[in-house]
């Protein structure tokens, strides 16, 4: 009888990767376990599709899908204590500078079409923290951002290269900082989510997976040393550079995550992003 398979998400970004790496120690990859790799929108579209059974996925995604999925008790991609480093806000002018910014040169103002959630979150800060004009908000590539001459979201790798070596005028604002600021809650980017309709076998794999998850978040940071040998880590960031960034990550999602992603919610409803605030349903 053929073994039931899990296809498990791996968004290919630094922040996740010593998860998934001491993960793949207890689950390598086989007939059981599969790993799809792609940036977080593509993973909300193979959950959609069920072509992914599980992944680390924008919060944003689950907040307005919530009947779609489950989530996996404890584990997010979170900011627990200000700046993140690779969510950033990248402007022409400072912060304070950008509503006349815009009055002398328009309102579009560029986001990556990479993070669901980033997005929702910039237009959150900018409505109710900043209080900022309304902005025209342009969906741009990945990476292309300041080859335009205007404010622009990026996250990822990109904008970690970005923070590591701002570029020479540009501004850098880091949105989890800003949402600390805002409301001295640690800002919930990703959560792990995993669709409906799941097989009981399939269930049974989970579990065993999620223990693995639960027991990686405590040893992930061994990793390091193999994420700063790899071909396509080691051309741009120094280890001590991984493991500066690797400091201001979490992946917990206890009580104060879990109180930041309703009031998240709660934003996002009353912008008219998402119909409604969901309650946090759980797969296992």
């Amino acid at each position: 009888m053929t073994s039931p398979r899990l296809n498990i998400g791996q968004i290919s970004y630094l922040n996740v990767l010593p998860l998934f790496q001491t993960l793949k120690h207890h689950f390598p990859p086989s007939d059981d376990i599969r790993y799809i790799q792609g940036h977080p929108a593509e993973m909300n579209a193979g959950l959609l599709d069920g072509s992914i059974d599980l992944s680390p996925g924008s919060a944003f995604e689950y907040l307005a899908h919530a009947e779609r999925y489950r989530l996996l008790p404890g584990l997010s991609i979170t900011a627990p204590a200000g700046p993140v480093k690779s969510v950033l806000l990248v402007s022409p002018v400072a912060l304070e500078d950008i509503p006349q910014w815009m009055a002398d040169n328009g309102p579009q103002i560029h986001v990556t079409k990479a993070s669901a959630s980033s997005v929702a979150l910039l237009k959150t800060l900018w409505h109710f923290h900043w209080q900022f004009p309304q902005a025209d908000w342009t969906a741009i590539d990945a990476g292309t951002g300041h080859t335009m001459d205007r404010p622009f979201l990026e996250i990822g790798n990109y904008a970690l290269r970005h923070w590591l070596r701002p570029p020479e005028g540009w501004h850098i604002i880091d949105l989890a900082n800003e949402w600390r600021e805002f409301t001295g809650l640690p800002f919930v980017f990703a959560v792990w989510m995993v669709r409906n309709g799941l097989s009981e076998e399939q269930l049974d794999l989970l579990a065993d997976v999620h223990t693995a998850l639960v027991k990686c978040k405590l040893s992930c940071h061994e990793a390091i040393g193999e994420i700063a040998e790899m071909d396509d880590i080691c051309t741009w960031i120094s280890r001590d550079g991984i493991e500066d960034y690797l400091s201001t990550l979490d992946y917990e999602l206890g009580p104060k995550e879990q109180a930041s992603l309703t009031l998240f919610a709660d934003y996002c409803r009353r912008l008219g992003l998402i119909p409604g605030a969901p309650g946090l349903r759980w797969a296992l």
